[in-house]
């Protein structure tokens, strides 16, 4: 009897190991970037892809070479900067629309996209957790797997983010290369040996000149993240080598001024005459704004996943040298560069910003929102160790972070719970919604209607008529055409495949 008891609490206390923790979150990534991937096959371009595409296309047609894509990208992205807005990173890379090279292709560009968000944040999580704050390597991959699945399952919205090639790699995408632009100038700063830093200083300029010509909200955080990491290194920790983030930030400070200095923003901004508020309102706002999205950017599932990160973090930090003295500031700095992601929209259009804004403003506020926790953990746990008093207070400066299994299970069976009371399952969870999608066959029917419009379109008929689409998966389908031949949707459908008119059949 004695034996089975103590079996039976060896069982109730049995705490999984650092490797154990980090095979299962990493296991958990992966199950949620698969169906995401997946259906990035079904995948269809749509409006701008065909705007700006055409740029490129015309270049290799006329060039008769592939490679001709990219001159007809710059030749884009100048066209642009003149006409419509200044923005000449991601204008380039929205005219290498793959399906330039064929329909089939058009799946590329949200792979490129889901790509470039998980580099930028594992890298960017990865830096911080490790070679800022030093935390022990398999907790802290076990904590950069948790959060990079909260980055991608809680996206604003996974239609524009990821399988809408023109409106994601202009925000989400581009938000990629601004995290490892940042990942690059914090690792630069401490760099050590001759090669190490002549790659890392080649990446620093190149990255900070793409960033800087990318969406305003991420060029402008982009920025103001630069900045700050060069003071930090500079003038608080006075480091030498942070001196080597000077040409990056001066390329970044040039670039930056170009995107906001281009003649197409002045008549791009003639289209929404009285929509924006004044520079200084608009920044006032943004703070009013930034407390209103709270609630809806953080959730009763964001805040079960910062209680399961509780025990990594407290035991990766148990390990650490750094020192967490600074909290409050953090804070307060975290919020205005959260804040900052909603002063664009405000300025130009009188809002907080379209649903392909604010997924690159929830990427920063997830990531700075377990960033801030990670460093209040480490604050406690310092203030404890130095004055423990009591007895609760003593345990909990002793405790070693290590989480019985029960722990794991009952906040598994508590997602679960809140997952089946959620009124929009494929809406508020991206990797649910492209596995119903693909599971309940809507995005393959979706997609060979599309092949049907596609087979019709390039036929010999000058006016094309096409049928609605009858299936329309949310994550896929972005909208419809109209009857009326001169809809912008249609006219660049009908430019993109030479026709005199490209209307749809009304239903009635």
């Amino acid at each position: 009897m004695k034996g089975a008891r103590e079996k039976f609490r060896k069982f109730w206390l049995w705490k999984p190991g650092k490797i154990l923790l980090a095979v299962g979150c990493c296991g958990l990534l992966l199950l949620t970037l698969i169906p995401l991937f997946r259906l990035t096959v079904y995948a269809v371009p749509y409006y701008d892809d065909y705007n700006f595409g055409r740029f490129a296309r015309a270049a290799m047609e006329q060039e008769q070479s592939k490679w001709a894509a990219i001159s007809g990208a710059l030749d884009c992205s100048r066209t642009q900067w003149y006409a419509w807005q200044g923005t000449y990173s991601s204008i380039f890379f929205m005219a290498l629309m793959p399906a330039i090279w064929g329909e089939q292709y058009y799946f590329l560009g949200p792979v490129f996209i889901l790509l470039l968000l998980l580099a930028g944040t594992m890298i960017f999580t990865h830096v911080i957790l490790r070679k800022v704050l030093g935390m022990e390597k398999w907790t802290g991959l076990a904590a950069q797997a948790v959060i990079t699945v909260a980055v991608f399952m809680f996206i604003y919205s996974a239609q524009s983010g990821f399988y809408w090639y023109n409106g994601g790699v202009h925000y989400v995408g581009m938000h990629g290369f601004g995290l490892l632009m940042l990942s690059v100038a914090i690792c630069l700063e401490r760099a050590e040996g001759r090669t190490a830093a002549g790659l890392l200083f080649t990446a620093s300029v190149l990255l900070s000149m793409i960033t800087a010509g990318s969406n305003f909200v991420t060029a402008l955080q982009g920025l103001l993240s630069l900045l700050t990491i060069l003071f930090i290194s500079v003038v608080v920790e006075h480091r030498k080598k942070g001196l080597w983030l000077l040409p990056a930030t001066l390329v970044y400070i040039i670039g930056f001024g170009l995107n906001v200095a281009a003649p197409g923003n002045s008549v791009r901004a003639r289209s929404y005459v009285g929509w924006g508020y004044s520079p200084l309102e608009s920044i006032g706002r943004s703070f009013l704004e930034g407390v209103k999205h709270l609630p809806e950017f953080t959730g009763s599932i964001v805040l079960m996943v910062m209680v399961m990160l509780l025990p990594l973090i407290w035991q990766a930090l148990k390990e650490t040298e750094y020192r967490f003295r600074y909290p409050g500031v953090v804070l307060l700095w975290s919020f205005c560069l959260y804040a900052t992601g909603y002063t664009p929209s405000l300025y130009s259009l009188g809002h907080a910003g379209l649903s392909r804004t604010l997924n690159a403003v929830k990427i920063t506020y997830l990531l700075l929102l377990f960033l801030n926790e990670i460093y209040w953990c480490g604050w406690l746990q310092q203030k404890l160790q130095k004055k423990a008093s009591g007895s609760a207070a003593r345990w909990l400066a002793n405790w070693n972070g290590a989480a019985v299994w029960w722990f794991y299970a009952i906040m598994g069976l508590e997602f679960i719970m809140i997952f089946q009371v959620s009124p929009n399952q494929a809406g508020h969870y991206s990797a649910y919604g492209a596995y119903y999608y693909v599971h309940t066959g809507e995005a393959y029917n979706f997609h060979q209607e599309y092949l049907e419009r596609v087979e019709k379109l390039l036929g010999d008929e000058d006016d094309v008529q096409l049928q609605p689409y009858h299936y329309k998966p949310w994550f896929l389908c972005m909208g419809d055409l109209s009857e009326d031949e001169n809809n912008e949707a249609n006219r660049s459908l009908a430019i993109w495949y030479d026709k005199d008119s490209v209307t749809l059949i009304s239903e009635d």
